[in-house]
């Protein structure tokens, strides 16, 4: 999982916490229960599709590629034989599906090289009396056959594990979002009505869910900005704070943001060459963050 993703996790890890120490709170109103034993349910199983998705291959792809590098190793040798043999005999069929250098032979992809090494193993028993002579016996050919099977079974279990970890990280993606709508739309809400008699249990409550709203919002203050005659998004100038050195650009999206804003009242002056500046008074509070949907008045042009 991204780091994003992380923290997300460990915000609803402290949530699902603030609720279980705080059980008492709540545990006789039957629909807030209901709400936090959902929640507390959905992470569980969340976290164990984390550790499912972040389950490591690497192990498992070393040891198949060990087991390649072996096959190939004893492979080679089969299939010289194979030509040294037809050479001999002649035989033209068979010096054409079995001549292969070894280098060739290191680079075939890993379907290629499972029919190459299947296709050697049929004519070598079919040619097993004949072999000896070039150095090839019925211990060989099984060794090579062993090491192929091998090499299937790590290639299998390599690729259902490849899509086991990505089965885990959709049902993750998804579960999380579920998460966010029970938290989002009902639990919070729940948890809100009791400040008036647990005020210290419900900041906590959201001190740990300020942390999961907060990973994906890297800012304080995030603007976006249209025109009020046509709705267009409106693209470029700059926006600062009166008073202080503080000052962000509007992106060609029409989008400002402050990654750190000062709590308390200020003033935004909002500029763009093609529109009479914009002055917003703004309230912040400490640890919130603030969306602004404003609409700014394009200057006339004048007619010549």
């Amino acid at each position: 999982m991204n780091t994003e993703s992380n923290l997300k996790l460990d915000s609803f890890v402290q949530t699902n916490t603030a609720l279980t120490e705080n059980a008492s709170v709540y545990e006789t109103n039957v629909s807030t229960k209901a709400q936090a034993d959902q929640f507390a349910s959905d992470l569980e199983q969340l976290l164990n599709l984390k550790e499912e998705a972040d389950q490591p291959i690497k192990w498992l792809l070393g040891e198949k590629n060990a087991i390649k590098n072996v096959l190939v190793d004893k492979l080679y040798p089969l299939s010289n034989a194979l030509v040294c043999y037809a050479n001999s005999v002649p035989s033209t069929e068979i010096l054409e599906k079995a001549s292969i250098s070894k280098n060739t032979l290191r680079l075939l992809s890993e379907l290629d090289l499972i029919a190459f090494y299947k296709q050697i193993i049929s004519m070598a028993r079919q040619h097993v009396a004949d072999l000896p002579a070039f150095g090839i016996s019925e211990e060989s050919i099984v060794a090579v056959e062993t090491d192929g099977k091998a090499f299937e079974q790590k290639r299998s279990d390599l690729i259902v594990l490849k899509e086991d970890k990505a089965n885990a990280k959709n049902e993750y993606r998804l579960l999380q979002k579920k998460i966010n709508n029970l938290l989002n739309s009902k639990l919070d809400y729940s948890i809100e009505n009791l400040r008036a008699t647990h005020p210290d249990f419900v900041n906590y409550y959201f001190a740990a869910r300020q942390k999961a709203k907060g990973a994906q919002r890297h800012y304080d203050l995030l603007g976006y900005l249209k025109d009020k005659a046509t709705g267009q998004a409106i693209a470029l100038g700059k926006v600062s704070v009166e008073g202080l050195d503080l000052t962000t650009h509007i992106t060609e999206n029409g989008t400002f943001r402050f990654k750190h804003f000062p709590e308390g009242e200020n003033r935004l002056i909002i500029e763009n060459i093609n529109y009479k500046t914009l002055y917003v008074p703004i309230r912040r509070y400490a640890s919130e963050r603030s969306k602004l949907y404003l609409e700014m008045e394009a200057i006339p042009l004048e007619v010549i």
